[in-house]
């Protein structure tokens, strides 16, 4: 009984977040570095090896939300979407066109629920067309970024 209680009072949460600059190559998906954790209740996360993954340590419903941000490039589009073992998730992806190249963006996915197995691994991934490698963006106020947060059992 104590373990279901500090398991529904401490669920599987993590919010990482992008420390170092990461160069992103034009015209492919590409799974966003998260070298720094905000929280990781259960330990699903490396900040040493393969750092874009959240994984799974209880299977269940997560609620998952990415972001990509990205240097001011005035040519192209950005998109973010959230990979389940590096496969997109339907309906989980974002894109946006470039208005301006003296801004920065982020690219918000859409916050979805999805279903994880014991060891599965959700990302965030960005994708730019700018015609070449564009960096992300490190501001106080607007970094790439992984939310994720058990929601209920099978």
């Amino acid at each position: 009984m104590t373990d279901s209680i500090n398991f529904l009072t401490n669920p599987p949460e993590f919010v990482g977040l992008q420390n170092a600059v990461q160069s992103i190559p034009n015209a492919t998906w590409t799974a966003l570095t998260l070298d720094a954790e905000q929280l990781d209740s259960y330990n699903g996360h490396s900040t040493s090896t393969n750092t874009s993954r959240y994984v799974a340590q209880v299977a269940g419903w997560y609620t998952v939300c990415g972001v990509y941000a990205t240097a001011a490039n005035a040519t192209g589009f950005r998109a973010a979407r959230i990979q389940v073992n590096g496969s997109p998730v339907l309906g989980a992806a974002a894109y946006a066109p470039v208005a301006s190249g003296t801004v920065e963006m982020g690219v918000v996915t859409p916050t979805r629920s999805i279903q994880l197995a014991v060891n599965d691994f959700v990302e965030v991934a960005g994708y730019q067309s700018s015609g070449g490698a564009l960096n992300t963006v490190l501001d106080i106020d607007m970094r790439t970024g992984l939310w994720v947060r058990f929601s209920r059992a099978i």
